[in-house]
């Protein structure tokens, strides 16, 4: 695979001026690259350029700490790469279950962080599944039935496309936490809740269809079978 980014647009939320233009200067040889200093910066750029490939978001700023970011969007689109020098356990396990898909840890270089970048956005034909009127993408991080999106937290719809990419297994909550987020599940209720209300939205969405199934003993699993 090739773990580089080439003609994209890349959002940097960073408020240290020397690592943002060290970023700026490496990915904006092939890249589009817009820069904001705070989550208030984010959002308007985020609000105003649909176009966002990915975030990458400090988690602490000078006006604000990283994560309000999901909380002032929360149908935020792009993927989310944090990159912190906060290397704690429970920092990391914050921001994965806030809805960042990947954690990077300062100081890197930008070929690393390039690398888990590029892993994050796959190429067309595995990042986007469908099953008849209903679809997935996930570069675009939407989700469609009959054309009509359907509204998803950025940890439900990590959730759907891990279930997606794996139709037909079985996960239990736990299993689930740790296969998305590399880190111990620690018994928490948190895939649950996610779950509970993806379930709720696509029922709404689609009242016709059951496509995440539940069984005891067996977990959660993604069937596929779109009315």
């Amino acid at each position: 695979m090739n773990y580089t980014v080439c003609g994209r647009c890349l959002l940097l939320v960073e408020d240290d001026e020397t690592l943002k233009r060290e970023m700026v200067e490496y990915f904006s040889l092939t890249n589009t690259v817009f820069t904001a200093s705070d989550v208030e910066g984010a959002v308007g750029i985020l609000t105003a350029k649909g176009e966002i490939d990915v975030v990458v978001l400090d988690l602490v700023l000078k006006n604000s700490m990283g994560l309000e970011l999901f909380h002032a969007l929360p149908e935020l689109t792009a993927p989310v790469v944090i990159l912190s020098s906060l290397d704690g356990e429970d920092a990391i396990l914050s921001g994965l279950t806030s809805g960042a898909v990947d954690y990077v840890v300062k100081p890197c270089s930008m070929r690393l962080l390039e690398t888990h970048i590029a892993m994050r956005l796959l190429p067309k034909a595995d990042a986007v599944q469908t099953f008849g009127d209903f679809s997935v993408n996930a570069n675009s991080r939407t989700v469609k039935y009959k054309n009509m999106p359907i509204s998803l937290t950025p940890s439900e719809f990590n959730i759907l496309f891990f279930l997606v990419k794996n139709r037909g297994k079985f996960f239990t909550a736990d299993q689930i936490y740790e296969e998305i987020w590399c880190a111990p599940s620690l018994r928490t209720t948190t895939v649950r809740a996610h779950l509970s209300s993806l379930r709720r939205k696509l029922k709404a969405a689609m009242p016709s269809s059951d496509i995440i199934r539940t069984e005891f003993n067996r977990g959660y699993c993604f069937t596929g079978e779109v009315l």
